[in-house]
Formats: C-alpha cells, sequence, structure tokens
C-alpha cells in the first residue's frame, strides 16, 4: 500500500485503537477534540499516516491555507495520522488515530486502517463521535453506542451508555465497524450527543464526557480539569449568546424540562432518532418564522 506511510514501527503491547473521523461524524469537534486531547495530554507519537491523493475529491474536501507564525502560507491537506503511546506499566498501550472521512474508495480506505491494526497486534478498538440531538447544553451530555459482541454492549450498559436503533445513511464509521467485525476484531463506538441548535465549535462538555469514558473503558486516568473548565465556558458562551433569541430560549427550557423528568423517571428516556429529527425538524420551521413568533410545542 503506497499511500500508507510508516514512520517508524513501534513495538506495543496489545494495544487498544481510539479513534475519531473528522466529518459527518464529529459535530462540533467533539470526538475529534478528544482524540487530538489524548494525543497531547498522554503524550503520543505520531508513526504512520495516509496520503490523501487516493482517498479525497479536493473540490469537495478542500486543503486549507494558513499563516504559521512566521508568516509564511502552509497549506494542509486532508490528514489521517496514527500515533501510538506506551503505557508506563505496560498494561494499556495505545494507537490513536485522528482521520477526515473519506470521500473515494471506503472499502480501500479501511483495509489500510486495518493493516495497521493487524501490524501492531490490536486486541480492542474504540470509535469516538459526536452526533447532533435535541437535547440542552445546560445538561451533562448524554452518550449512546454500540458494540459487535454481546460482552462488549453490557460493558457500555454498565457504563451508562444507551443504544443506538439509527437506520438510514451511514458514514465512514460503520463502514469501519462492519469491517472491524468481518475481521475479528473487538469493536466498541461511543457517540457525544450535542445541542443541535448550537453554532459553536468545539464543545468541550461532549470531549470531557467521552474522555471520561475512555478513562473507565481503557483504564487509564487521563486528567479532565481543563476539559471540565472549558467545558463550563463553553456552556456559558452559548447561555449569553442564545439570551437575545426568545425562539431558542423557551426551546431550550423545554429541553431542560424534557431531560430532567427524563432523569427522574417521570419519563420514558427521550428522544428516539425519529423523534429527535422530527424535534429538530420542528424547531428550524419554527425559528425561521417571519412573524417572530416565539417558538412553542405541544
Amino acid at each position: 500500500m503506497d499511500h500508507l506511510q510508516f514512520l517508524e514501527k513501534p513495538e506495543l503491547d496489545r494495544p487498544s485503537w481510539i479513534g475519531a473521523f473528522i466529518g459527518w461524524a464529529d459535530a462540533q469537534e467533539g470526538a475529534s477534540r478528544a482524540v487530538r486531547y489524548l494525543i497531547r495530554r498522554l503524550p503520543a507519537t505520531k508513526f504512520a499516516e495516509l496520503d490523501p491523493e487516493e482517498f479525497y475529491d479536493f473540490t469537495l474536501t478542500r486543503p486549507r491555507a494558513y499563516n504559521n507564525k512566521e508568516g509564511q502560507r502552509i497549506l494542509r491537506w486532508p490528514s489521517n495520522e496514527f500515533f501510538y503511546w506506551k503505557s508506563p506499566d505496560g498494561t494499556h498501550d495505545l494507537v490513536l488515530f485522528l482521520g477526515t472521512e473519506p470521500n473515494l474508495k471506503w472499502r480501500t480506505y479501511t483495509e489500510s486502517l486495518l493493516t495497521v491494526m493487524k501490524t501492531f497486534g490490536l486486541q480492542q478498538v474504540i470509535s469516538l463521535g459526536s452526533l447532533l440531538d435535541a437535547l440542552p447544553h445546560t445538561r451533562d451530555t448524554t452518550l449512546s453506542g454500540g458494540a459487535n459482541k454481546e460482552e462488549l454492549q453490557a460493558k457500555l450498559q454498565g457504563l451508562q451508555i444507551r443504544g443506538s436503533n439509527y437506520q438510514g445513511p451511514v458514514g465512514i464509521t460503520s463502514a469501519f465497524m462492519d469491517a472491524c467485525t468481518k475481521a475479528g476484531f473487538d469493536y466498541l463506538s461511543i457517540w457525544g450527543h450535542a445541542p443541535h441548535y448550537v453554532q459553536r465549535s468545539p464543545n468541550y462538555k461532549v470531549t470531557k464526557a467521552l474522555i471520561g469514558h475512555i478513562n473507565q473503558v481503557i483504564g487509564i486516568d487521563v486528567p479532565l480539569e481543563d476539559l471540565e473548565r472549558r467545558g463550563k465556558a463553553f456552556e456559558e458562551e452559548v447561555t449569553k449568546a442564545i439570551s437575545s433569541s426568545v425562539e431558542i430560549s423557551t426551546y431550550v427550557k423545554r429541553l431542560e424540562r424534557q431531560y430532567d423528568q427524563v432523569l427522574s423517571g417521570q419519563e420514558e428516556p427521550l428522544p428516539s432518532g425519529e423523534a429527535a429529527v422530527e424535534d429538530i425538524e420542528e424547531f428550524l420551521r419554527r425559528a425561521d418564522r417571519p412573524d417572530g413568533e416565539p417558538f412553542s410545542h405541544n
């Protein structure tokens, strides 16, 4: 595979994989920021990457131009990078992956990821994602997930990560899970739910929730204090931003009541996938009304 380029091949002891894909499965950058945070805080070392030429239509996923600290113009292409971290006690070696959802050749792309996994004898694959949902930004982040084995599903349930019954169009995460299952790897996915009415990124509340559960699943202890602080700042910024909109403020208060009722056991878990979509669509229709009528929902 000419597009898979190794910078080094470290010796790893039965590592676990933690990865996320920038794009469709990364609402408000919740998942990609989680992987970036792990790479920085552990810290992890880059050891491989994919050449983007094979997998992107650059008119759809465009390279981005930046100015560096010296004022030089830098062109940044869609990236797929692999990092490793060796646990000091040798029990939790990790391969960390941060990729960009490809436009082309999904099966070739996932086979490239599997090549890395097989090279280092990975034991467990954990894929992180974030999605938009009809939930308030003022409450704890809701998580959902899935796994390809019953014992792994039970593990997620034990961590209060609810299952998902979504059916419909999928992103690269589903193709990756299918490839991992066929190759015999244990696979878990954990998704943080981000409030759909929020325009700000990154959402550090989602990132904190994902990292907190990674600590429990893997058995590591990545500090969360910085994410806690940033999450509170994010919540305060969003609250301030929506305070001038009667429609959005009213809508958020209703979401808060729903959330609190579910938490207290007064209602069935909400929302289901279809209910959330209907709720979001209804919100958008009402919020865009030209007469400025306050948003309400019966």
